[in-house]
């Protein structure tokens, strides 16, 4: 008789969940059946994404030092420690600097973990047409690459590993947004995952809000 291969728990949090690129990562997560941990500033769209995929979820606002430890020491009290962070909050050098504070805070927790785990460092869907006057380094591609990559030799030689993702834009109609493709940067990410911990074995399951 042949041994069925063991069905992995896979914990994943996410900020920047109530919308965008953090909502399209949560979605694509929760139907493969991964067990989310979401945060986000607006804590109304923040409710209603947990209770749709059934989720954990904690108030975090990535731009204060005080509400990242805050969200982290909850974190620490609440799950012995889980096995990706995607760091989607915010936009331009918020995204950055988010990335930065989440990780720092959330680093020892992630050791706790066994196995391969990862972060994944969503880039801004685009270049800002204006940088913010105090963080112009930190606003650009550039700026987020750097951070990611100084991010990656922190934990050089653990096996967790570090992926820096770009949405890639799509042309859309003049005077339009520009469709950054969000749903397909998130299933490009569950596949990076499947990648980094191929004992992952997702499970299609239903998103609807349970009863």
């Amino acid at each position: 008789m042949i041994a069925r291969p063991r069905q992995e728990h896979l914990r994943v949090l996410i900020s920047g969940a109530g919308a965008g690129i953090g909502f399209a990562c949560a979605s694509a997560f929760a139907a493969c059946g991964a067990e989310l941990i979401l945060c986000d500033h607006d804590a109304e769209a923040l409710t209603k994404v947990s209770e749709l995929l059934g989720a954990y979820s904690r108030y975090c606002d990535v731009v204060s030092d005080s509400s990242v430890h805050i969200f982290a020491a909850q974190m620490s009290q609440d799950f012995e420690s889980f096995d990706v962070l995607i760091n989607a909050a915010g936009n331009g050098f918020v995204r950055a600097l988010g990335m930065v504070r989440m990780a720092k805070e959330l680093l020892p927790l992630i050791r706790k973990g066994s196995g391969a785990r990862l972060i994944i460092n969503i880039a801004p869907c685009c270049e800002p047409k204006t940088r913010h006057p105090l963080f112009p380094h930190a606003s650009s591609q550039a700026g987020f690459h750097q951070l990611s990559d100084g991010l990656a030799a922190q934990v050089k030689g653990s096996s967790i590993g570090v992926a820096m993702v770009r949405p890639k834009p799509r042309p859309a109609p003049a005077r339009q947004h520009i469709d950054c493709g969000f749903d397909a940067t998130a299933r490009d990410i569950v596949q990076i995952v499947r990648a980094h911990r191929p004992q992952w074995h997702p499970r299609i399951v239903s998103t609807q809000k349970r009863a």
